[in-house]
């Protein structure tokens, strides 16, 4: 018996993926995940550089955040592997009748506040242009007020006008 822990322990796991893998190839298929951990296994098991190299890997592959993304990934995979394509199409229909939902639900909202939107709208538009008739109408009022303090009363022509209507006046 040898002293290798180590190397009985990836040996171990080379036995497991293998055994794992012989139902998909006896029923002719090509497990790639169990027999590429078959294949690890057995180089780590009988190489100590490769196992040194894989065991610095995996330390850098599993600290930090990207052992929580890789165990994601690892998850989805095995999901994937063990759903029915049925069941995996139902999730995706069923995530996105949640998103028909909230779409449904935000237009149904947008649609109740249009109306106070609307009318905001058109407080806002009558108000700015009742302050600009008010500023435009002040203006002309009292410039016409000035120029008409300024103005000296007009004397009476010496020649009168004939026929000439009383509105006339106003037009000229």
């Amino acid at each position: 018996m040898t002293k290798d822990r180590a190397g009985m322990l990836w040996f171990g796991l080379a036995l497991a993926a293998g055994l794992a893998a012989a139902p998909g190839l006896l029923a002719g298929g090509f497990p790639l995940p169990p027999l590429f951990l078959a294949v690890l296994g057995l180089a780590c098991a009988t190489h100590r550089p490769s196992r040194a190299f894989v065991m610095e890997k995996l330390g850098e592959a599993f600290s930090g955040s990207r052992i929580r993304s890789l165990v994601i990934v690892a998850g989805a995979i095995l999901m994937i592997q063990v759903l029915p394509v049925e069941l995996a199409l139902l999730m995706a229909g069923d995530v996105l009748a949640y998103v028909e939902v909230v779409a449904a639900v935000s237009l149904i909202a947008g649609q109740a506040r249009w109306p106070l939107v609307k009318a905001r709208i058109s407080r806002l538009g009558q108000a700015g242009i009742a302050r600009m008739t008010a500023s435009l109408g002040r203006r002309p009022a009292a410039r016409a007020r000035r120029a008409a303090l300024r103005r000296r009363p007009s004397r009476p022509s010496s020649v009168a006008d004939d026929g000439a209507a009383p509105w006339d006046l106003a037009f000229a």
